[in-house]
């Protein structure tokens, strides 16, 4: 038993209603009842998807809008009261030239946010950042950057006053630093990218949770001695730049993958996977110390994947969180 390098979505209404989208060969999604019975499997397309063509999110009525992408860019939804999707708009482009990878919805009261990469079947390893932006029936498109890259690796998006900043990976000088950029809804516009990090080492698998607080923690893993560690910064985002307050690495170099932060209280948790079992390390002030790693016991014995997760449900309103990991063939949350 492992790591299954997989990622799906798991969402849970307010009344407790879950659903699971995972891809086994196509995409599909597992609706639970409000007592965890599983009332059926159903696929959201036909074509063979992988985590990097599908994203899907909840709005704080309990509806699930998504987004994923096979021949075209689709936008689909199911309403607070209903379990079955429907499509409510499509964007088209020509799959021969272009893919688009790391797609990424958000709706608000009467706004839409889809950020994707896309790249030309011929260009190498360039892509662009994309936002399209629908504001009272209008939509309006901005390049946010170029990515060089040599593993194309997500953005993470965190949201302040409605407004997004996107966080990505682009490389200087042969080696990937952590950027950042953020919307100017005023003039529907992108800050120039700021560069927050200078270290010349590699790094992989960038995390980002903003708090309460407007207190951003991020995590990746970096390039150390032939192999990767887990390092955390926190600081406070001002203008278009990062007050750093804490850098530090959290393991030695291993091989370690896929960390992830929750913040519940004044807790936070960082978990990552190395050598196919889920370690957490745990900070009471504010990231300036960690506790010792731990293995979580049930990543010993079973399968177990990396999960966003969305809820409206009341006992969940606490957890902060950019992902979880979850036993692979049920819902079981491990790590804390």
């Amino acid at each position: 038993m492992g790591f299954v390098n997989d990622c799906h979505t798991i969402i849970r209404r307010s009344n407790k209603d879950i659903f699971r989208f995972r891809t086994s060969n196509v995409l599909t999604y597992d609706y639970f009842d409000t007592y965890s019975n599983l009332i059926k499997s159903t696929y959201v397309t036909d074509k063979p998807l992988d985590f990097t063509k599908f994203y899907f999110n909840l709005d704080n009525n309990d509806n699930i809008y998504g987004i994923y992408i096979d021949d075209s860019l689709k936008l689909v939804d199911i309403k607070n009261s209903e379990t079955t999707f429907t499509n409510f708009d499509v964007f088209a482009y020509n799959s021969n030239k272009f893919t688009l990878l790391f797609p990424y919805i958000k709706k608000l009261d009467n706004e839409i946010h889809i950020l994707y990469y896309v790249y030309s079947n011929d260009s190498g390893n360039i892509c662009a950042l994309i936002h399209h932006h629908k504001l009272n029936g209008v939509w309006t498109e901005n390049k946010i950057d170029f990515i060089n890259n040599t593993i194309l690796n997500n953005f993470t998006v965190i949201w302040i006053q409605n407004s997004p900043t996107v966080f990505y990976l682009n490389l200087v000088n042969g080696f990937e630093e952590v950027f950042m950029s953020k919307f100017n809804l005023s003039t529907s516009t992108w800050s120039k990218p700021s560069q927050l990090t200078n270290t010349r080492k590699n790094k992989i698998y960038l995390s980002v949770l903003k708090d309460s607080l407007n207190f951003c923690h991020i995590v990746f893993c970096e390039n150390v001695d032939n192999g990767y560690a887990v390092k955390y910064i926190n600081g406070y985002l001002m203008d278009n730049k990062l007050d750093i307050n804490i850098s530090k690495y959290i393991t030695g170099s291993s091989s370690c993958m896929y960390p992830s932060i929750m913040k519940f209280k004044s807790d936070i948790y960082i978990m990552w996977v190395n050598y196919n079992r889920l370690h957490t390390s745990i900070s009471n002030d504010l990231g300036k110390t960690w506790s010792d790693h731990k293995i979580d016991e049930f990543s010993l014995e079973e399968e177990f994947t990396r999960s966003l997760f969305y809820s409206n449900y009341k006992y969940d309103l606490d957890y902060n969180t950019t992902s979880v990991f979850t036993t692979f063939d049920d819902i079981g949350i491990l790590g804390f």
